[in-house]
């Protein structure tokens, strides 16, 4: 079997594809499969350009949407992990991984799959120490510091992948293996990457995380990128196991990016692509260890005290539960389907359009319902609420008045309008009469001497009246009502009151 492998992509799909067809023919070989290790740049639209962590002069759409929105199908089937510049938003809907277009699949925070008896593991991200032990918390829109730590590998997937414990053929990841450069030529690595000088020295250059599933899973290859040069080492396990592995370039010109390697397969095997089902168990087993907290979580270690269980290489009854549910048949099925609109292309695009909400994608939530697991993005942002149409009843009738049932033959009063069954929108209002209120009266009443007669009830006649008018009996003189002040003794002139 020929496989391509390709260094990081930064979206030059067009590129790649064209370069992949001119060595086949080169070298007169046919190219069964193509990987590529990391920024691969899978940007739908101008959203998914936002949650890209690079500066915004190298945010380009580039020529991923094409294939996404069916103008161009891949010629080869393409295999990638995430690496430091992708638009994290997408790949997080596919946290198991799955189709990111027709013919291009992705591995997912970590995966297994099998292609033509080939066994393929793959690790998206970079390692950084101080988020490798938390949960995958983060989820669109970004912060500028979580648009980062979206893409720092965590403990849990490479909990998972340490339970593996048949061969791998291949292993694919982003960064280097911390120390795989002391398998090598230093000297010609230092001599096209100098700054490196200081990393190697204190050997910090590279994954610790990588570091330990290299000599524990022993693949027979390892396919890198992230530092853009080419580097090729072999790892000596033992006398029986050993490594190649192989760092390529960005795709630029006059890099070296690509390269054809010949793997041994079971020519018997259909090439097709499929899921492990050791993986699958494993992924049934450690459900529970799935957190989504920014905060610590330590795998179990089976160290003195422990008492759960810690080794979770599948036993036979976890892997006959596998076998039935997928009925013994583990080809991946091609279910992609598109959860934004793609990019349009215009002469100037939209470059700070905003970033888009968290999606769920159908590939996850059928994939964890047909295993029993948990999708991390839904334990984040919780199932979607699907309104649905009230039922209307046949049968049901309407009770109303025949007074409104019935209709004025005459229109001229009868208010235009449109109504949608939700709200009623008067759009030829009438004109209304101005409300005439009565002229403000301003009298001042000055205080008579009381006469003793009997007061006459004063009352408002109309409100027709444009002034209240007082109604009292003509023989009865009119009087005002005194009003006496509380404690007026004390207020008295002592020189007026003698």
């Amino acid at each position: 079997m020929i496989i391509a492998v390709e260094g990081c992509a930064h979206g030059e799909l067009d590129q790649i594809y064209r370069s992949v067809e001119n060595l086949a023919r080169q070298r007169n070989v046919k190219v069964d499969l193509l990987i590529c290790c990391g920024d691969f740049q899978a940007v739908r639209n101008e959203s998914d350009l936002q949650c890209m962590a690079v500066p915004d002069k190298f945010r380009h759409i580039c020529t991923f949407y094409k294939y996404y929105n069916g103008e161009l199908k891949a010629p080869i089937l393409t295999i990638f992990i995430g690496g430091n510049h992708e638009a994290s938003n997408y790949l997080q809907e596919l946290a198991y991984g799955g189709w990111v277009a027709p013919n291009i699949y992705y591995l997912g925070y970590a995966g297994v799959v099998r292609f033509g008896g080939i066994r393929i593991a793959g690790m998206s991200g970079i390692f950084k120490g101080h988020d490798y032990l938390k949960g995958h918390f983060e989820k669109p829109p970004y912060t500028n510091s979580t648009m980062r730590s979206a893409y720092h590998v965590r403990s849990l997937e490479v909990f998972r992948l340490k339970q593996l414990r048949e061969d791998i053929d291949i292993f694919i990841s982003h960064d280097w293996p911390r120390g795989v450069y002391n398998y090598a030529d230093t000297r010609e690595l230092l001599h096209w990457k100098p700054f490196f000088r200081d990393e190697i020295a204190n050997n910090v250059l590279g994954s610790q995380a990588g570091e330990t599933l290299l000599h524990e899973l022993k693949p027979k290859h390892w396919f890198a990128a992230h530092l853009h040069c080419r580097f090729a080492a072999t790892i000596q396990h033992n006398e029986k196991q050993s490594t190649q592995f192989l760092a390529l370039d960005k795709c630029l010109p006059r890099r070296q990016y690509l390269e054809l390697v010949e793997i041994q397969h079971d020519s018997t095997q259909n090439l097709e692509l499929c899921y492990d089902p050791h993986w699958l168990a494993i992924l049934r087993s450690t459900n529970h260890l799935m957190s989504v907290r920014p905060t610590t979580q330590y795998m179990p270690s089976g160290g003195p005290g422990c008492t759960e269980r810690w080794d979770f290489y599948p036993n036979e009854d976890e892997m006959e539960q596998v076998k039935v549910i997928f009925d013994n048949d583990y080809k991946i099925p091609s279910n992609f389907s598109p959860t934004a609109e793609p990019f349009k292309p215009r002469p100037n695009y939209n470059r700070n359009a905003q970033q888009a909400q968290p999606q769920l994608n159908p590939q996850t939530t059928q994939f964890c319902e047909k295993l029993c697991i948990d999708d991390p993005l839904e334990k984040l942002i919780g199932k979607p609420i699907i309104l649905t149409a009230p039922v209307v009843n046949p049968d049901e009738i309407a009770l109303e008045d025949d007074e409104e049932e019935e209709q004025p033959d005459d229109h001229s009063d009868a208010v235009a309008g449109e109504d949608n069954g939700i709200f009623f929108v008067d759009t030829k209002p009438q004109k209304r009469s101005k409300m005439s209120l009565p002229q403000p009266q301003n009298e001042t009443q000055e205080e008579e001497p009381q006469t003793g007669e009997k007061e006459v009830p004063i009352s408002v006649i109309s409100e027709n009246d444009s002034i209240a008018k007082v109604v009292a009996d003509e023989d009865v003189p009119i009087t005002v009502k005194k009003f006496k002040r509380r404690n007026q003794e004390l207020y008295m002139d002592p020189e007026s009151s003698t």
